[in-house]
């Protein structure tokens, strides 16, 4: 017998979260609230404020944002879900982090959502982090974490002809500049980065090494760490992100690390214990652990 795939386990449970927590019906797909319930601000934790954040980033009316609040099946929400409530407590979020990042936050300044930096400062185009956090090191000096967050999703394929793909094979881009004076990667590994696989983590992780001081003068970041968020079950990103890491020069293998929601949500159920978190992170648990 055939094993079921993760993204069919995940569509089932949330068509069954859909019917038996919401209780709504479904709106174009299984996996989608009806619009009506998607302006109810539905798709998100009824929490910290989560959906007015959301609103405030996003316009639900808007073609292009309409899968942030009504697909469940798709990531674009749950960076809102799982990072609007440590907004709310600053320490609890270092606390959290640091637990996968050896401790090396001394304190969190900004946490933002779906943010894309000054390109001048950075690539000189729109890339942008789902997650975008600024620190303090326990050195004094300040870092950048950039945060990308997925469920059911894999690689995507790049529209020959399209600017990305003009951009992405130009030897005088800037992404391809960068990648060879960086000194990121071992040089053998450098054309695979531009494969379907691997290009959308390539660029976010170039996004954040753009930003540091090493390779922007007027930048007061010395570090940066491009983590991916993914569910357990997510056998691409299990297998993508170890792949990656071998990419890397020795020394930077530490720029790029990879967190189950699972182990996510195991260590910020042990680092709390107000009511109203345990319930958030027990809402976590039950919408998206399959």
């Amino acid at each position: 017998m055939a094993t079921i795939g993760f993204k069919e386990l995940a569509r089932r449970h949330q068509i069954k979260f859909r019917k038996e927590v919401l209780k709504v019906g479904e709106g174009a797909y299984e996996t989608h609230l009806t619009e009506a319930d998607a302006l109810k601000g539905l798709i998100f934790y009824n929490g910290f404020n989560i959906f007015e954040v959301a609103k405030g980033r996003l316009n639900p009316h808007l073609e292009q944002n309409k899968a942030c609040f009504a697909n469940m099946l798709r990531s674009e929400h749950i960076p809102f879900n799982f990072f609007v409530p440590l907004i709310n407590d600053l320490g609890y979020a270092k606390d959290v982090l640091n637990k996968f990042l050896c401790g090396v936050i001394d304190t969190i300044n900004v946490i933002k959502i779906e943010y894309a930096p000054d390109p001048e400062l950075a690539l000189k185009d729109k890339t942008s982090f789902d997650v975008y956090i600024e620190y303090k090191h326990f050195t004094g000096t300040y870092g950048i974490l950039g945060i990308e967050v997925k469920y059911t999703e894999k690689e995507y394929k790049l529209i020959e002809g399209s600017k990305e793909d003009r951009e992405i094979h130009a030897e005088d881009s800037i992404y391809n500049l960068f990648t060879n004076t960086s000194g990121l990667y071992k040089k053998e590994f450098v054309k695979i980065l531009k494969t379907d696989e691997y290009r959308q983590v390539w660029r976010n992780h170039l996004l954040g090494m753009s930003m540091i001081n090493k390779n922007h003068a007027d930048s007061r970041f010395d570090h940066f760490t491009s983590i991916i968020l993914y569910p357990e079950g997510n056998d691409h990103f299990r297998n993508l992100i170890p792949a990656y890491r071998s990419f890397l020069n020795q020394g930077y293998e530490s720029s790029f690390i990879g967190i189950t929601y699972e182990k996510f949500l195991m260590t910020a159920q042990e680092l709390i214990a107000e009511p109203e978190y345990l319930r958030w992170l027990q809402y976590l648990e039950d919408r998206y652990i399959v």
